[in-house]
């Protein structure tokens, strides 16, 4: 289970690979050699494989040129979870990382044209890794993805952590001429990610930020906190702890000399952060949300449901174990979050209706399988009662739409299967009309999907990445916040 409206991924077991990306200045493709530079300003990639998974490793290891801390990144050729490492550590031929979100780490030793080290899986399993040196793989970077010389300003800041809300890192992009400018704020969704809120291979607000940038912008990214340059843990995170990070980025924009006005651009989960934040903060100025989850989670993954049993080939009967499943589940998710009531009522409910099941009805409904052992079931009860999850079970998204007070446009997806853009959008078109908001714009893209581009098939290892946001979506958002920062009698 993953803390995400992601549903499809929701049910994973275990990690099964992790994909990591680069954070964006320069790395232009270099050749193997047999030993590779650690030097200031270098990058250098090496490749290996885990036992437990026939997809490889890549590691990107980025050396600043003023002596700050280097960046690195993981990645796995396959889809799966994103984030950058942290807790990186480079000393002499000794390199050590974590991905504390995933609970992984490694500590290992730089010698020629190898890495060779300890990955562990806490707290069960480790494997010992050997990674070589390769030239950069053609399929890391999309060719959408921008690469210096910027026409822009490119500058890494923290904002500032207070009532106990954590030190966030980030990167503004801003235009070089000094002027008055509006700033936007970026807000990703599903899984804990870093600023680029990359995903398979794809780094989607890289490509936000440079175009928006490019359109006259400040943008701000920041890393989910736990990830990461940022403080925090991002497991013991709500998404009301989500809302009040972004807050502090609002108020940092706004202390910013050469900003005049300030928005939100959200996606998914990110775009109901947007309206929770907007629904307390009167000075956002407008909100951009792309595909955003309108109704209760419950209800989201119960739309989500015959697109997910298609997938999978559930028949009937298991399609209606699911939802009998999920009905118990989050009556029990509510009646702790409300009453304080002790966890253990979940892990009865939970272990009692695993243990009816057939190995087949458990795999095809989305339970670990017994091969998983006591582990699997664990890992799914932790998620199931995680801080997370039992602030969803009770909350309900219409209070925040509704108390929006500024512009908005909504985008959807007519392909998307995590966020289904009918019910949604038209529950989205209501809020809005019963708010204060004094203009709205809902589009929905057909042939888009979540992502807010064509889908694509990932089939091999080194698929063809040529779009990471269609030029449409792009092109659309840009348009619209530029009609609401002109003067009023320009229109």
């Amino acid at each position: 289970m993953k803390k995400c409206f992601n549903r499809n991924k929701t049910y994973a077991a275990a990690i099964i690979g992790i994909l990591l990306a680069t954070l964006f200045c320069g790395c232009g493709e270099q050749e193997a050699t047999n030993a590779p530079a650690i030097t200031p300003g270098s990058t250098t990639f090496w490749e290996g494989r885990l036992e437990a998974d026939k997809f490889p490793l890549h590691f990107y290891l980025q050396m600043s040129t003023d002596g700050k801390q280097p960046k690195m990144s993981v990645t796995a050729s396959r889809p799966g979870w994103a984030g950058p490492v942290d807790h990186l550590k480079l000393s002499g031929n000794q390199l050590s990382f974590r991905i504390s979100t995933r609970n992984v780490s490694f500590s290992g030793t730089i010698a020629s044209n190898t890495i060779t080290g300890a990955w562990n899986e806490e707290p069960y399993t480790s494997w010992w890794l050997t990674m070589n040196s390769v030239a950069t793989p053609a399929f890391m970077f999309t060719k959408q993805h921008p690469w210096p010389p910027f026409p822009y300003l490119v500058e890494e800041v923290i904002i500032p952590g207070k009532d106990n809300r954590p030190e966030l890192a980030g990167t503004i992009t801003r235009p070089a001429e000094p002027g008055s400018y509006t700033a936007i704020l970026l807000l990703n969704g599903q899984h804990a990610q870093g600023r680029d809120s990359e995903c398979y291979f794809h780094r989607p607000f890289l490509v936000w930020a440079d175009h928006l940038t490019r359109s006259g912008l400040v943008v701000l990214r920041c890393d989910d906190r736990g990830v990461g340059g940022s403080e925090g843990i991002f497991n013991e995170a709500t998404t009301a702890d989500f809302s009040a990070d972004a807050s502090s980025c609002i108020d940092f924009l706004k202390k910013r000399p050469e900003v005049s006005r300030t928005g939100i651009l959200g996606h998914s989960e990110g775009g109901l952060v947007a309206a929770m934040v907007a629904s307390e903060c009167r000075s956002v100025d407008f909100l951009v949300l792309l595909a955003p989850p309108v109704f209760p989670i419950s209800k989201i993954w119960e739309q989500q449901a015959p697109s997910i049993n298609r997938r999978k080939g559930t028949n009937e009967r298991q399609a209606e174990l699911r939802r009998k499943f999920e009905a118990e589940a989050w009556q029990k998710l509510v009646k702790i979050s409300r009453d304080n009531s002790d966890k253990l009522i979940f892990r009865t409910f939970y272990t009692s209706f695993l243990a009816g099941l057939s190995e087949e009805d458990r795999v095809m409904i989305g339970f670990p399988a017994r091969e998983k052992g006591q582990i699997g079931i664990e890992n799914e009860l932790q998620e199931w009662c995680s801080p997370w999850m039992l602030f969803m079970a009770v909350f309900d998204p219409a209070a925040s739409y509704r108390g929006i007070s500024c512009p908005v446009l909504g985008v959807f997806a007519g392909l998307d299967e995590n966020v289904l853009p009918e019910p949604n959008a038209a529950e989205l078109e209501k809020h809005l009309r019963a708010s204060q908001c004094p203009s709205f714009k809902i589009h929905t893209f057909p042939d888009l999907d979540h992502q807010m581009r064509r889908p694509v098939k990932y089939a091999s290892a080194t698929y063809p990445l040529a779009e990471t946001v269609a030029t449409e979506t792009l092109s659309l958002v840009t348009d619209w916040i530029k009609e609401q920062i002109q003067p009023p009698d320009s229109h």
